[in-house]
């Protein structure tokens, strides 16, 4: 079974440290997006029936119209209908009872929120506009509407903050009855707003050394309260874990549609035009492609793999590649072993709990 990724680019502010596509746009844009969005999305009808989870992201999904969402969903709607998660993300900000009863309506189950923090000298500093009222009054009307199953998306290491900071993030968690906590260490991306005050001397960070003791804090305190970790970044309550994103983290194929998706079908991953004009305007919208090789797959395998705290599962690689990790990657298992950042138990190959933080010393040995 396959995954669909449908992206809306549009923001009604940009956040300081977003790297990800996305744009301020009139109406008539908008307008014209989602037409053309709806196009793309049946030239792959062919696959309707073996899609069974859908993710709607951004950019900011309701930062179009209530009509303009309600066409798109219209338009999936025989998808969503028999999908087993079908996630929109969604500011809480910006939410309404009239939206949440058209996603409800839409069999929309699964809501994403992005709070990224409570601190509201950093939500200022990002350019967000929410509170924690804000908060909790989206959940209790998504809950109102039927729809339970949501995560809170949260980052780490802003500018100026400190432990006390992401102990009062994990309080306010601790009061919401939320299924899934996605909780990110802040990264420093090219042509983003806080990229370029860090680079003039206007930004000041956490150091190394207490942006590890708030990761293995927040591993510590969400485990505490019900949350199993099961990805570096994610926590879930028991049955919750994010079925869509297992299908990135599990090399599983997924098509992505809309301005600058990528896909994965057929051993093909592809990328989509950036550019909002040529998304519009052009009928061939994939910028750029390539056929991977079964190397190339081994690696992503281990790399996607090690994302998961269970790691990678040496049957299903012999499984799926009809050959043994344990040879294929002996040089690279023998160095991470040697520098004591993985283990190898029964089925599995891991990166060791204490060393979870800096796990990108392991991903790049599959690069």
């Amino acid at each position: 079974m396959k995954g669909l990724y449908i992206h809306i680019p549009f923001c009604k502010r940009i956040c300081s440290y977003c790297d990800f596509p996305k744009m301020v746009s009139n109406d008539t844009n908008k307008t014209k997006y989602i037409n053309k969005l709806i196009l793309e999305i049946n030239s792959y009808k062919k696959y309707f029936d073996e899609i069974d989870t859908v993710y709607i992201g951004g950019g900011t999904p309701n930062s179009i119209s209530l009509e303009l969402l309600d066409k798109l969903l219209t338009s999936i709607d025989p998808i969503l209908k028999k999908s087993k998660e079908s996630s929109i993300e969604l500011n809480p900000e910006f939410i309404t009872n009239d939206l949440c009863i058209l996603l409800s309506k839409h069999n929309i189950n699964r809501v994403s929120l992005g709070v990224e923090s409570i601190n509201q000298k950093t939500i200022k500093l990002i350019n967000r506009c929410h509170s924690k009222e804000i908060v909790k009054n989206s959940i209790l009307m998504l809950k109102s509407n039927g729809i339970t199953n949501i995560n809170c998306d949260f980052i780490f290491g802003f500018p100026y903050e400190d432990i006390t900071d992401v102990k009062n993030n994990i309080d306010f968690i601790k009061e919401l009855d939320i299924t899934h906590v996605s909780y990110y260490s802040l990264i420093l991306e090219d042509k983003t707003i806080f990229k370029y005050q860090y680079d003039k001397g206007l930004l000041e960070l956490p150091n190394d050394d207490l942006v590890a003791d708030m990761y293995y804090f927040i591993k510590k305190e969400l485990n505490n309260i019900g949350f199993n970790h099961y990805e570096i970044s994610n926590f879930a309550k028991e049955g919750f874990e994010s079925l869509h994103n297992l299908k990135y983290w599990n090399e599983e194929e997924y098509i992505g549609c809309g301005m600058a998706s990528s896909g994965f079908i057929s051993d093909i991953r592809y990328e989509n035009c950036h550019i909002l004009k040529d998304y519009l305007e052009n009928d061939n919208l994939i910028y750029d492609s390539i056929k991977l090789e079964i190397i190339d797959k081994k690696k992503e395998f281990m790399m996607m793999g090690l994302r998961m705290i269970n790691g990678v599962s040496i049957k299903r690689y012999n499984m799926m590649f009809n050959s043994d990790v344990l040879t294929d990657f002996k040089t690279e298992l023998d160095k991470l072993l040697k520098e004591d950042m993985i283990e190898i138990e029964n089925d599995h190959i891991r990166i060791k709990p204490d060393k979870l933080f800096i796990g990108n010393i392991c991903f790049r040995e599959f690069v």
